[in-house]
C-alpha cells in the first residue's frame, strides 16, 4: 500500500498524531495513581505512629485522593461527548454540552473550582492541565503565560518537559515563530535528566518550525537528522510524510 502523502495545508498544522493534551493527560493519570500508592505504603509502614500523626497522614490521603479524583473529572469533562438537540446524554455524571469549546470551558471551571490553592496535592500537574485546556480553546496568551509560571518552580523532569512543549505551542499558536522555536530548542535540555526521553522531539519540533519559517533545505536537513540519530522512533512515519511532502514542493 503507498504511503499516504499530506498536502501542504496539512504540512502547515501542528502535529495532531500525539497531541500535547493526550500526553499531558498520561503524565498527569500516572503521577496521580504514583502518588496514591505512596501514600498507602506511607500509611502502611507508619501505622504504629502516634494517633496525632496519624489523623495527619489520613488527612493527607484523603486530600491527594480528591485531587486525584478531580484531575480526573476535568479531563473525562473536556473530553466527553457532546450533545445533539433533542438526544438524551449519557448517564455518566458528566455534562454534556453541545460543542467542544463548551465541553473545555466546563472542564476548565470544574478544574479551577477544585483547585482554587496554589498549594495542594497535585496542584503542579493541576496547573499542566489548566493550561493545555487554555491552549485548546485559543487562549493563547494565558496558556502561555500558566506555562511559564509551572517553568518558574521545580518541576519533575516529565512535568517540566510536557510545560516546556506546551510554551513552545503556545508561542506557535500566536504565530510567534522565533519564541517558539526558541521555548522548543530548550526540549533537548529538558529530556537530558530522563536519559534522552524525547530528545527526538526536541529535534522534529526544530524541523518543523523551520518549514514555517520557509526554510525547506533546513528542515530536510533536521527530519533526515532524527531519522539517523533514532531509528526507532515513533515518529518515523510522521517525518516520511513530511520529506515526501517536501519534494513535491
Amino acid at each position: 500500500m503507498p504511503k499516504r502523502r499530506i498536502s501542504k495545508k496539512e504540512l502547515k498544522q501542528p502535529d495532531h498524531f500525539l497531541d500535547f493534551w493526550s500526553r499531558a493527560s498520561r503524565a498527569v493519570g500516572n503521577y496521580t495513581a504514583a502518588n496514591r500508592r505512596a501514600i498507602i505504603i506511607s500509611l502502611t509502614a507508619f501505622a504504629t505512629v502516634v494517633a496525632g500523626s496519624v489523623a495527619i497522614s489520613q488527612a493527607s490521603e484523603r486530600r491527594a485522593i480528591h485531587a486525584g479524583e478531580a484531575l480526573d473529572r476535568a479531563q473525562r469533562i473536556a473530553s466527553a461527548e457532546t450533545l445533539t438537540p433533542g438526544a438524551t446524554a449519557p448517564d455518566d455524571g458528566l455534562p454534556h454540552l453541545g460543542t467542544s469549546k463548551e465541553q473545555l470551558e466546563a472542564a476548565l471551571k470544574d478544574l479551577d473550582g477544585s483547585f482554587s490553592s496554589s498549594r495542594g496535592p497535585l496542584n503542579a500537574e493541576a496547573m499542566l492541565v489548566r493550561a493545555g485546556l487554555l491552549l485548546n480553546l485559543d487562549r493563547a496568551p494565558e496558556a502561555a503565560a500558566g506555562y511559564q509560571a509551572l517553568l518558574a518552580d521545580k518541576l519533575d523532569d516529565r512535568l517540566h518537559f510536557l510545560a516546556q512543549e506546551g510554551l513552545g505551542y503556545a508561542y506557535e499558536r500566536q504565530g510567534k515563530l522565533a519564541e517558539a522555536q526558541a521555548a522548543f530548542g530548550k526540549l533537548g535540555e529538558a529530556a537530558g535528566g530522563m536519559d534522552g526521553f524525547y530528545k527526538d522531539r526536541a529535534a522534529y519540533h526544530q524541523a518543523r518550525l523551520a518549514e514555517l519559517q520557509s526554510n525547506p533545505a533546513e528542515a530536510k536537513r533536521l527530519y533526515q537528522e532524527v531519522l539517523d540519530k533514532n531509528p526507532t522512533t515513533s515518529l518515523r512515519d510522521e517525518i516520511n510524510n513530511r520529506l515526501a511532502a517536501l519534494e513535491i514542493k
